[in-house]
């Protein structure tokens, strides 16, 4: 079991690092100018607007649910599932969770650049700030299994303390 769990730690490590080598990618190419800067300076302030208040919006959103859904989802499902499941289940979430962050961060910075506006930039730092709240651990995952143990085993109490049950 300790090989799987190491398989899946070098596995979620390699994607986060992956994810922010893309958002610092994306910040390479806007300092050499390959991404156009100010391409969407407008005249009128309002559609300026509306991309900031889109940018704002997606990181309201998509930070807190990336850091509380996972969690509600992972013991809500934890009850019916073997380790097997319960792995690949807490990698999926964990890929969902750093696909939000890095949808938010890539916006953010794009915003930042094409509109040389900070606002991007910063919603780009709250999202990169809450991806390092992402970066699993070991015990981590341990933990996440031994609670499924732990539920089964409190299952398995509940079910010889009541014998009138009929199977």
């Amino acid at each position: 079991m300790d090989r799987i769990i190491d398989k899946l730690m070098r596995s979620l490590y390699l994607e986060l690092g992956a994810t922010w080598n893309i958002v610092v990618l994306t910040c390479v190419l806007g300092e050499l100018d390959v991404i156009p800067n100010g391409l969407w300076t407008p005249k009128g302030h309002q559609f300026e607007f509306y991309v900031e208040v889109v940018n704002v919006l997606m990181i309201i959103v998509c930070v807190p649910l990336s850091l509380k859904l996972f969690s509600l989802n992972t013991q809500r499902c934890l009850r019916r599932m073997d380790k097997d499941e319960a792995l690949s289940s807490y990698h999926l979430w964990s890929l969902i969770r750093i696909g939000l962050l890095l949808v938010c961060m890539e916006i953010g910075v794009l915003t930042y650049y094409l509109l040389l506006d900070t606002k991007g930039l910063l919603c780009a730092g709250i999202a990169l700030i809450a991806s390092f709240f992402c970066v699993p651990s070991t015990t981590k995952v341990k933990a996440y299994l031994t609670a499924k143990e732990d539920e089964s085993l409190e299952d398995m109490s509940a079910d010889e303390k009541n014998p009138n049950i009929n199977i």
